[in-house]
């Protein structure tokens, strides 16, 4: 008689939960940075118990790198609902890559932690957020080179390929992050920097 095989994956009420808690974290790690939160303030802040919060995670170190995937996920899904949307590719491509700053990486640098969580995401993180980051590289990529199939855009005066194109504009966009003295600052220098870049494609 065969047995059913347990299934591994979490239930959608488990993940619900997960995700809930991973919200909440999010703020707490805001307020008072990673160094002086504790699992402790996390789990008062999720409103369950701490030994409850260490069922779901090791420690505050796999929560923080868990809680980095989930906010890169999240953040993809929306840009890529942007790309799939309506609209001119220049305002599709810009919107998507403010859709995906707003969701991934303003809640960190408006906090007053900001620094240091940059820092523990580049410690912690790094190899997620690479392959974060190269996902929404090929969607904007993929765009593109749709437009330039269509006769949207042209790539005929430039060397770039369509993914290099989108590592420099991202690459000059990270730049300005350091710089803007506000968030409203940083999305207007990102909107500018865009369309400086597509103004030598968009025909």
């Amino acid at each position: 008689m065969r047995t059913m095989k347990k299934s591994t994956q979490p239930s959608a009420r488990a993940s619900a939960k997960k995700n809930a808690v991973l919200d909440t974290t999010a703020d707490v790690f805001a307020q008072y940075g990673f160094k002086r939160t504790t699992m402790n303030d996390i789990a008062q802040a999720a409103g369950i118990s701490r030994p409850a919060l260490y069922l779901m995670f090791d420690n505050k170190e796999q929560l923080f790198k868990e809680l980095a995937a989930y906010r890169l996920d999240l953040a993809l899904r929306e840009a890529k609902a942007v790309l799939e949307g309506d609209g001119s590719v220049s305002s599709r491509f810009i919107d998507a890559i403010m859709v995906f700053e707003k969701t991934y990486t303003e809640p960190v640098a408006n906090s007053p932690h900001g620094a240091e969580l940059v820092d523990v995401n580049m410690n912690l993180a790094t190899d997620v957020m690479t392959k974060g980051y190269a996902k929404l590289i090929a969607a904007l990529a993929k765009l593109l080179k749709d437009a330039d199939k269509s006769g949207e855009v042209s790539f005929e005066n430039t060397p770039m390929t369509y993914k290099t194109f989108v590592e420099l504009l991202l690459s000059s966009i990270g730049g300005l992050k350091k710089k803007a003295g506000s968030k409203a600052e940083y999305r207007k220098q990102t909107q500018q920097v865009a369309h400086v870049f597509l103004s030598s494609i968009i025909k």
